[in-house]
């Protein structure tokens, strides 16, 4: 009796012998051993638990989860003398380590189900992805370039540099696409794709309402004109901040859809708005958004009688502008030193240009559903840092054309994105510039050749 019932014993150390020599040297005599029966319903049980703990003991040697009792599973937790047991057959996991570690910047599927739906996390503005227009490096918006190396700037720049920051109504910008359910994304730039085949980009996007852009917000209009003139303590101890008196009126040249313009109007305390615009459903936006006087024109040249005659708000009996505003169209038109000239010519006495400008240069004319290079070329290149193209720009084109700097900031320049990217971005220069009253205004077209200067730009 002492025999048998021992024997189970013998017959499971045997096999759990013959299944490692198995496992470490392959052997036809181990794997052909034919084990002897056992005997009775406890030694059936007792087989059952022996093979369970084997199974469990050849996956723990591949798992890294250790059992509550700290040995793999599988083993036994018997000393040699007593009476065998195995250990629990499942291994279960301690309370601080999950048999599946979710990574914490790994969302889950309810999170990426409510992106998708265009509800994104509170934080998610740090996290989206920024692709550069020119180069296509992935960015996130906290590596959006707001600041400047002085030292590579041309002097006079240097000195007026100032940088601006990224304020929360950027942020809102950049989270726009993302707060749009994924659909609606793809089927917007699906769409677009389809009516570029019989309209320009520029009309696609008005049409559709997307592709907006923006190049300043209310707030870094007010720090980029100096509305704020100081502070004022009520009674009660509050301050408020005071801003400047209405500025006059503000022209902007190639408003698009007017989003940038309402911004500027409102961070420069500017009393009226008179916008330009060449796009047909472009000027039908600009008109929903109620500016004084919206022309659609690919020129000024009228643009002063055009006001005198609408009765425009505190326009001046001469017809010129406190402050004009040219954002990101000087590479988009056919001739540009010529735009700067009527540009200087429309500013009133002490007035103001704010002219942003994508660097590098690289311009194109948007002709119908092709693009063409310009018939006026500026002596600009087409690569190079930032702080080269900006000084560049200012030593032979805007200071010959008679303009003097008051402030020069870093800005992106970005594009709502879509169904792909958070957002597109490209490296503004916004310039703050005064016409100089002593300068010639005919020199910018001795200084400028269309021949273009250091490849110049083909489209």
């Amino acid at each position: 009796t002492r025999r048998r019932l021992m024997r189970p014993t013998g017959v499971g150390i045997v096999t759990a012998r013959a299944d490692v020599a198995s496992a470490d040297r392959p052997s036809a005599r181990a794997s052909s051993r034919v084990r002897p029966p056992l005997v009775g319903r406890r030694a059936s049980s007792r087989a059952l638990a022996l093979a369970a703990g084997r199974r469990s003991a050849r996956s723990s040697a591949s798992s890294p989860e250790i059992s509550r009792g700290g040995t793999s599973s599988g083993q036994s937790t018997d000393s040699p003398g007593s009476p065998r047991r195995t250990a629990p057959v499942a291994a279960r996991p301690t309370p601080n380590r999950p048999l599946i570690a979710r990574s914490k910047t790994d969302p889950g599927k309810m999170e990426r189900a409510r992106a998708w739906l265009g509800f994104p996390p509170e934080d998610a503005v740090e996290h989206l992805t920024v692709v550069c227009a020119h180069c296509d490096a992935r960015l996130t918006p906290s590596q959006m370039d707001y600041d400047a190396v002085r030292e590579r700037l041309d002097p006079t720049l240097a000195a007026a540099f100032r940088p601006l920051r990224r304020d929360d109504a950027t942020n809102d910008f950049l989270m726009r696409s993302s707060r749009r359910p994924w659909v609606v994304n793809w089927a917007q730039s699906y769409a677009c794709t389809q009516l570029r085949k019989f309209v320009s980009l520029t009309d696609a996007n008005a049409i559709l309402g997307r592709g907006k852009m923006m190049v300043l917000t209310e707030e870094q209009a007010r720090d980029l004109l100096g509305a704020d003139v100081g502070a004022d303590v009520g009674a009660e101890g509050e301050v408020t901040t005071q801003l400047a008196p209405s500025r006059g009126v503000l022209l902007d040249v190639g408003a698009g859809e007017g989003e940038v313009t309402t911004q500027l109007a409102r961070g420069g305390s500017f009393a009226s708005v008179v916008a330009t615009e060449a796009s047909p459903p472009m000027c039908r936006a600009l008109r929903a958004k109620g500016f004084d006087l919206v022309v659609q024109s690919t020129t000024i040249d009228d643009v002063s009688a055009l006001a005198r005659d609408a009765n425009v708000r505190d326009l001046r009996p001469d017809g010129k502008f406190e402050c004009v505003s040219l954002l990101n169209v000087l590479d988009r038109c056919d001739a540009p030193f010529t735009l700067l000239t009527q540009l200087r010519s429309l500013l009133a006495p002490g007035g103001t240009l704010v002219l942003a400008v994508v660097i590098p240069f690289r311009p194109f004319v948007e002709d119908g559903k092709t693009h063409r290079p310009p018939r006026e070329r500026l002596p600009l290149p087409t690569n190079g840092t930032w702080e080269d193209g900006a000084s560049r720009l200012w030593r032979e084109v805007l200071k010959p054309a008679g303009f003097t700097v008051k402030r020069l900031a870093r800005t992106p320049y970005i594009c709502e994105g879509d169904q792909r990217n958070a957002a597109y971005v490209l490296d503004d220069a916004v310039f703050v510039l005064s016409a100089d009253e002593g300068a010639d205004e005919g020199v910018l077209k001795t200084k400028a050749t269309c021949e273009g200067a250091d490849g110049g730009a083909d489209g």
